[in-house]
């Protein structure tokens, strides 16, 4: 049973805990840094979703106005006419992640660990793995959205920019190392040059982050002004790779904002509900490591047999059992043409 892993710290045997600065590294978890940027995003993206999705069953649509296209009337007419713009719409898919953990009331009897300190280390790693299983789906989300039209869509933003070339089959910009210094200016150039203008979000892996902090790095002192290169994006760390196809780097570009995450609890959690530890009790918890979301949380307490632990078991024993889901729909800037989008991949190659 899952409780049997504190075996290694039972009260066999004089022992002393680590201070948690020292046991750190053995929980460390990634960084959720891309579903950090999405939560972040949220609130001047769809500031109103989180209030729309009242049941798990209801669907949310986003709208918003499609493009209207340009004329071609070179004339005054006395009777004019003109065609009505439109609207389109994108459905939000929402993402649930569940992380379950459960402690026997006789666990810490027989422990160096108080009760209070396991349901504290579980319910914190519980915490982690949750926004690390939603980093990998923010980053999943926004691999499988980004942009994917062909060669000859991108061609008229390539020739105006300069930027390098366009991959259609990894669905990329390829900027060759001979321009790697200048990666994020071509990346800029060539996203105004698909007129997305102003800030960028750029979601960078660590070998290109790397680059961009040493490039940023070189200032005046050293006869080398690059500062000018990096007045318009905001780097995002990645700890978790964006493309194994590019291993000398890969990063997403896209408008500031441009990528939102939407949080959302079940309405009986949100109400507080408590039918006793019997029956169950559900309710919310907020991220303790400062994301922003909340997760709902399930706690059941039951008579139970845990003479299965040999170390800490016994014939009547109580399994307090809690349930932790976090549920979070990603979502970027809407475009209306097949396979465009406001997210694009932008890699060095040799």
């Amino acid at each position: 049973m899952a409780n049997e892993l504190y075996v290694l710290s039972a009260l066999a045997k004089a022992q002393v805990k680590a201070s948690q600065q020292f046991g750190a590294s053995e929980t460390r978890a990634v960084t959720p840094s891309v579903m950090g940027l999405a939560l972040q995003n949220s609130a001047i993206s769809i500031p109103s979703a989180e209030i729309a999705r009242v049941h798990e069953k209801r669907v949310v649509d986003i709208t918003f106005f499609s493009k209207k296209a340009a004329g071609s009337i070179t004339a005054k007419a006395v009777a004019p006419t003109g065609t009505k713009g439109s609207s389109s719409k994108v459905n939000l898919v929402y993402v649930t992640h569940v992380e379950p953990f459960s402690i026997t009331a006789k666990l810490a009897d027989n422990n160096v660990y108080s009760e209070q300190e396991i349901f504290n280390n579980e319910y914190a790693q519980a915490w982690k793995n949750l926004l690390a299983r939603h980093n990998q789906s923010a980053i999943d989300y926004i691999h499988a959205n980004r942009n994917q039209m062909s060669a000859a869509n991108m061609a008229s933003a390539l020739g105006v920019s300069g930027a390098g070339v366009w991959n259609e089959t990894n669905f990329a910009l390829e900027i060759p190392t001979a321009s790697e210094k200048r990666r994020l200016q071509k990346a800029e150039a060539f996203m105004k040059a698909r007129l997305f203008d102003g800030q960028y979000d750029v979601i960078a892996d660590l070998a290109t982050e790397a680059d961009l902090k040493y490039l940023q790095a070189q200032g005046t002192a050293n006869g080398v002004n690059t500062s000018f290169q990096f007045g318009q994006s905001l780097i995002t760390p990645s700890q978790v790779t964006l493309n194994s196809a590019y291993d000398l780097g890969s990063m997403i570009i896209m408008p500031k904002g441009g990528f939102a995450g939407i949080c959302w609890n079940d309405q009986m959690n949100l109400r507080n509900t408590d039918k006793g530890l019997a029956v169950g009790m559900f309710t919310t918890v907020s991220d303790p490591f400062g994301y922003g979301c909340k997760a709902d949380l399930f706690i059941r307490s039951a008579a139970y047999d845990s003479s299965g632990d040999t170390v800490s078991g016994s014939t009547q024993d109580l399994l307090d059992t809690y349930e932790m889901s976090l549920t979070i729909a990603y979502v970027l800037n809407p475009l209306t043409a097949n396979g465009d989008s406001v997210a694009h991949e932008v890699a060095i190659v040799a």
